[in-house]
Formats: C-alpha cells, sequence, structure tokens
C-alpha cells in the first residue's frame, strides 16, 4: 500500500469521527475501543468480572492492577511515547 493509499484509509476510517476527537485519548479510543470515545478518563473499558477475556489480552493497561482498564490507563502508554517522541533527540533537523 502507497503512502497515499493509507492516507485514504485513514481518512475513510477516522471520518464517521469528525468532531467528535477532542484529545489524543480519543484518537486512541478510535483505533483502541470507539465505545470509549466521550466518555470520562475513569471510564473502566473492561474488568475482570465482566469482560474477563478481554481484559486478560490487555492486563498490561490496568496499571494499579484494580482489575479494570480505564480509558485514561489505555491511553497512557500512547500518550507517553508521543511525549517520549516529542523530546530533542527524536526531533529532525530542519522540523
Amino acid at each position: 500500500m502507497t503512502t497515499e493509499q493509507q492516507i485514504e484509509w485513514l481518512s475513510a476510517y477516522f471520518l464517521p469521527y469528525k468532531g467528535r476527537l477532542k484529545t489524543w485519548a480519543e484518537v486512541y479510543m478510535t483505533i483502541l475501543w470507539p465505545a470509549g470515545i466521550g466518555t470520562a478518563d475513569d471510564w473502566t473499558l473492561w474488568d475482570q468480572v465482566s469482560r474477563s477475556t478481554t481484559y486478560r489480552q490487555n492486563a498490561g493497561l490496568d496499571a494499579n492492577q484494580d482489575g479494570k482498564i480505564t480509558k485514561a490507563e489505555a491511553a497512557a502508554k500512547v500518550l507517553a511515547k508521543l511525549e517520549r517522541g516529542r523530546l530533542p533527540q527524536f526531533q529532525w533537523e530542519g522540523a
């Protein structure tokens, strides 16, 4: 797939969410669990009781190990990588 084709695909994927993605966490929810779009950061995506399989598959996101994964916990690792990528040593010259 060319870069242009990928951009077209991404545009089509994100179009239904136009105007609803106010934060990076919202963008990540679009990819990970769209039901989380528009919810509070403390909203539970998955817990050990009601969604045990999905919780187990994503248990590494449960930062405080309380048996539930919140929107904030799920987005935290992605946001940390974004912040790290903004450090000067990762910037291109002339950018």
